[in-house]
């Protein structure tokens, strides 16, 4: 009994196992087994560079910086071939094209060539600093450069227009620009300026200009009345002081007129105050009247019939 039932279960065994073997087999021999492996990349972010031709340029999406990256190994070799990303931290604000041989792309990938170098073109239209990065084959390099996208002068993204009666719009200025790298709806920051002025804003400026002529002559007749009335004065207060000059010399010639006059008097009442003071010999005479003497008269004597001489 037990050996017909051994050889029942052998049976069925090997009818099992055929079948296995062909309807497994042939599965699992068309089923590929993925085997993954870290392999260590030969690029040195240390040694590799990453420079920048120009530290400041303007942001006029035009104008462009060459960043050129050079992928070395520790020993200083370069590595041809590696798939070069370059990015920058502001995103899409800055646009990044590289260089495949000496045709600029689309991408911002590159390849190295044989010397382990590669190029690539930045431009913005945003103004401020942007730091740029580039990774080769997951390898971030050190260098990390940093341009300056300058502002560019108000009147260069200045648009001024007018609006007309009837909703027509009438453009005064609009200058030449370069054409944006991107379109203005895909931009993060749009610098355009547009002003729009009243109609009125026209006629006042029209007027003005129309005027500016007639404005220009009376300012300069004004000018003329101006500098004739300075003159005048000026020739006034000279004239003044002229006058004032002479008074002065009169003034001292006066005084000293009055000097001598005083002086000449003083001497003058001198002498007749001091006759005053003496005595006087003579009552009743005057003082300046010069005296003379009375003659004496001998008497005659008798034997002489002659009178004696005066005396």
């Amino acid at each position: 009994m037990r050996s017909s039932l051994n050889v029942l279960v052998r049976s069925l065994i090997g009818t099992y196992g055929l079948l296995f073997l062909f309807l497994v087999s042939p599965a699992v021999a068309q089923t590929g087994v993925s085997v993954t492996a870290n392999v260590l990349s030969g690029v040195s972010p240390g040694t590799s560079t990453f420079v920048s031709d120009i530290l400041q340029l303007p942001a006029d999406g035009k104008s462009v910086v060459i960043l050129t990256a050079t992928i070395l190994s520790k020993e200083g070799l370069g590595l041809p071939n590696k798939a070069v990303i370059v990015s920058s931290n502001r995103g899409d604000v800055d646009s990044i094209l590289c260089y495949s041989g000496s045709t600029l792309t689309d991408s911002q990938t590159a390849t190295t060539d044989s010397e382990g170098k590669t190029r690539c073109a930045a431009s913005s239209e945003v103004p401020g600093n942007a730091t740029f990065t580039a990774i080769a084959e997951g390898v971030t390099l050190d260098n990390k450069p940093t341009v300056t996208f300058t502002p560019l002068p108000f009147l260069t993204n200045l648009t001024i227009k007018v609006n007309l009666p009837g909703g027509a719009k009438l453009t005064i200025l609009e200058p030449i620009k370069p054409k944006p790298s991107k379109p203005a709806n895909e931009r993060l920051v749009n610098t355009d300026v547009e002003l729009q002025l009243p109609f009125w804003v026209l006629l006042v400026i029209i007027i003005f200009f129309l005027t500016e002529p007639i404005l220009i002559i009376l300012l300069l007749r004004l000018t003329k009345k101006v500098r004739r009335g300075f003159a005048a004065e000026k020739l006034a207060l000279a004239k003044e002081q002229e006058l004032l000059t002479k008074v002065y010399q009169l003034e001292s010639q006066v005084v000293q007129t009055a000097a001598t006059i005083e002086a000449e008097v003083r001497q003058i009442e001198s002498p007749v105050n001091l006759a005053r003071r003496e005595p006087s010999a003579t009552a009743g005479l005057e003082i300046n009247q010069p005296l003379t003497p009375t003659p004496l008269v001998p008497p005659q004597g008798p034997d002489t019939g002659q009178s004696p001489p005066t005396q």
